[in-house]
């Protein structure tokens, strides 16, 4: 009797016949598809991998940058011959039959130049077709903004699609890049104007109300002047001198009326009372009393 190991090594002998090559075949024809069903398969996009980057700007000022490429008329990083390094008759438009319709978030833009013969920087491109740019804008933040740019050209006849080298996508961000410059610094341009203005307006109002605070101060000097003049006219008025000396001042407005006391001449009383002969006066020294109106004279 043979042991296992006999037997496996006699097996291991045997030689390859048909019927083992068959039944070889067989077994990897049951196991094919369910190998290839196994196998991982990588999604390939349709279109063309193109250039994406974010820039230090708000995503209005890009729509801006990124529609005023678009309405240019040109391809930009491509032409159709050597002698001109331009290619015109582009056209804006807000769809594209290439690209469909765009799913994601953010704003989509096109750009398509029809009729396009063999196309510089299209890989392999050898027929007339059409060039389609997309623009896709998207905010990232305030001040940040992603742009994605595609290109591709697709042959009329054969509707092959050849990649661009990446040369038409990076021409078509430095345009976009050039015109986003521009409107920051008109915007900047814009925002020192409206500030100069401000400045402006605040400084005329400055002056304004310093005019009108110095109109008020004239005018308060000028009441005041006036009042002093009216104060000194009232003092005029009012206050008196003695004429002569000895003047007997009377405890009443009558000539035998008792005498208070006896004022030396120019001493100066104010006229409380006015009679019409007699004044009633008061002196420096609060002493109150009559004196004759022509005992007395107005000050210098």
């Amino acid at each position: 009797m043979r042991t296992l190991p006999a037997v496996k090594e006699n097996v291991l002998r045997q030689p390859l016949t048909w019927s083992h090559c068959w039944s070889f075949f067989l077994i990897l024809a049951f196991l094919a598809p369910a190998i290839a069903h196994a196998a991982p398969q990588r999604d390939k996009s349709p279109f063309p991998e193109g250039f994406a980057i974010d820039v230090k700007a708000s995503e209005d000022d890009v729509v801006k940058a990124v529609q005023s490429v678009t309405e240019d008329q040109i391809i930009h990083g491509t032409w159709v011959y050597a002698r001109e390094t331009t290619l015109t008759d582009a056209s804006a438009e807000a769809s594209s039959s290439f690209y469909g319709p765009w799913q994601g978030p953010g704003h989509v833009f096109y750009k398509v130049r029809r009729g396009a013969l063999s196309p510089k920087h299209f890989k392999d491109s050898t027929d007339i077709g059409t060039i389609t740019v997309r623009y896709v804008v998207q905010a990232v933040s305030p001040n940040r903004t992603h742009i994605q740019i595609d290109a591709a050209f697709v042959e009329d006849a054969t509707h092959k699609v050849h990649a661009s080298d990446s040369t038409v996508e990076t021409s078509e961000f430095a345009e976009i890049n050039t015109r986003l410059l521009e409107i920051q610094r008109e915007e900047q341009k814009t925002a020192e104007a409206l500030k100069q203005r401000e400045l402006e307006v605040q400084a005329r109002a400055a002056s304004k109300q310093r005019d009108e605070e110095i109109a008020r101060l004239n005018s308060a000097e000028s009441s005041l002047r006036d009042l002093q003049s009216r104060a000194h006219q009232l003092r005029h008025d009012v206050e008196v001198r003695v004429k002569n000396p000895n003047t007997e001042l009377k405890a009443a407005p009558f000539q035998r009326a008792a005498k208070l006391q006896s004022l030396v001449a120019n001493t100066e009383v104010v006229v409380e009372i006015i009679t019409p002969y007699w004044y009633g006066i008061e002196t420096a020294q609060g002493q109150r009393g009559w004196l004759r109106q022509d005992q007395v004279e107005p000050l210098p």
